[in-house]
């Protein structure tokens, strides 16, 4: 059999497409032009085909300028089950202060991460720190071996006492983690606190900053709060900044299947370390990035998005400013740079252009209510957030006028009465806000109240 000109052609024995073709070249021609840097001899080696895309939810606009929502959608696939999961760098930081003893909370974590210890293969790395006033390195990072029964043993002999010196515990745990810390292993800390910070570094700019720092080396930091007295600002503040995941316990019991979740997460990552780069078009200016850290360097909107894991979809809003126009202009050119077990991969993906039209009904029946519900959303879940600062504040008043704001963006939605998904997606945010007023109102204790809020939203705004 020969092969057609235009159709496909054959290498050796197998035969292969000319899209197949044509995507080789495109990489090759895409690393010899410095756009994808490979750090291995895996050059064409199967590799996660994670997509980012870029939408505006009004891609005409009126000739005089205004807001548009700029959606970023980021996806992972599905990965083969079957698939030999990457080797796991698993630093457990425990809290073992006093008030540990409350509910019985020491028990129940002995015996969460006792089956986490369960679940590892002998290649990974695991180590141990517990903190109270003192800091000790139970297990430094080693291979788990046949150790498992040894290592469980070490966590039966840890009993609460002392203070809360979380800053000290972390730090440990971000060493320990780093001793071999490398792409081929997926990196993580997981960090469980039941108290307020209250000896050592307790300035949650400071532990901020360091885990930021960590991240850039391919270490991620996870947070668990259990119970109503700990620092949700500051275990939901670490997990964003060191790109993890962030979880309120409530109630012990909860312990093993929240530990179950972020070890089943930690299995399925597929890429680490995660950025969006957006560059803006000409006199276009950012607004804000709903929901989420950014900052601008070198003319670019940078936005870190951590570790992304298999079948995944995040989304994140950026507000734009459009000046006043005529004609077509690119509003926003993105890129999506992460890092896989061989490679470090940074590639051009979309471009997002807005044109300026006279005409009123082309302007409304173009806009993406899609996209529109998506930024409605994102909005209304900044607003919560600022209406959580407020209860800190001890303004409870102010929080509850803040959430009235919040579901009167959803009901002013352009998406709110359309039938679909778009509609259904914004009538579900108001009915969450409506719960959280009621919450407010109603919920006795403010600790638990503005917690459970707070959580929600974090997985609104983080889609997680």
């Amino acid at each position: 059999m020969k092969s057609k000109i235009g159709n496909n052609f054959f290498h050796g024995s197998k035969r292969v497409t000319t899209s197949v073709f044509t995507s080789i070249i495109l990489q090759l021609t895409m690393i010899f032009a410095g756009l994808i840097h490979v750090n291995a001899m895996t050059l064409l080696a199967s590799a996660p085909q994670i997509t980012l895309d870029g939408k505006l939810n009004c891609p005409v606009i009126s000739e005089h300028g205004g807001t548009a929502y700029l959606q970023l959608t980021v996806k992972t696939p599905d990965t083969d089950k079957e698939r030999q999961r990457r080797p796991m760098n698993i630093s457990i930081v425990i809290d073992r202060s006093g008030s540990m003893s409350d509910q019985r909370k020491m028990d129940f974590v002995k015996k969460a991460f006792a089956s986490l210890i369960d679940q590892l293969q002998p290649n990974d790395l695991l180590s141990l720190v517990v903190y109270d006033d003192a800091i000790d390195i139970l297990r430094r990072a080693k291979k788990i071996g046949d150790n498992r029964a040894s290592i469980k043993r070490m966590l039966d002999d840890v009993y609460p006492r002392g203070s809360t010196n979380l800053g000290g515990g972390l730090t440990e745990g971000l060493k320990q983690a780093e001793r071999f810390a490398g792409k081929e292993y997926v990196n993580r800390v997981i960090l469980l606190s039941d108290g307020l910070a209250n000896v050592g570094v307790t300035d949650p700019v400071e532990l901020q900053r360091m885990v930021r720092g960590y991240r850039n080396r391919s270490i991620s930091i996870s947070t668990m709060g259990v119970g109503l007295d700990y620092n949700e600002n500051l275990m939901m503040g670490l997990s964003e900044s060191g790109g993890g995941n962030y979880y309120f316990i409530e109630h012990p019991t909860s312990l093993a299947s929240i530990v179950r979740r972020e070890f089943d997460m930690v299995s399925s990552v597929a890429a680490q370390n995660a950025t969006i780069s957006i560059a803006l078009g000409d006199h276009i200016s950012l607004s804000s990035v709903l929901g989420c850290d950014y900052s601008e360097e070198y003319g670019k909107v940078i936005i870190p998005i951590g570790d992304l894991y298999s079948n995944e979809t995040r989304e994140f809003t950026i507000e734009l400013n459009i000046p006043a126009g005529m004609g077509k202009r690119i509003a926003a050119s993105g890129e999506l740079h992460y890092e896989t077990e061989n490679r470090v991969i940074l590639i051009p993906v979309f471009t997002a252009n807005v044109r300026y039209s006279k005409d009123v009904a082309e302007i409304r029946n173009s806009r993406d209510l899609q996209v529109q519900a998506k930024a409605d959303i994102a909005a209304s879940a900044s607003k919560v957030e600022q209406a959580m600062k407020a209860i800190d504040n001890g303004d409870q008043a102010a929080a509850v006028i803040l959430m009235d704001d919040a579901k009167e963006m959803m009901s002013n939605s352009p998406a709110a009465a359309v039938a679909g998904a778009a509609g259904e997606s914004v009538r579900s945010q108001m009915g969450k806000i409506e719960s959280y007023q009621k919450t407010v109102r109603e919920e006795s204790d403010t600790r638990r109240a503005k917690k459970s809020i707070q959580y929600d939203n974090y997985k609104t705004r983080t889609n997680k």
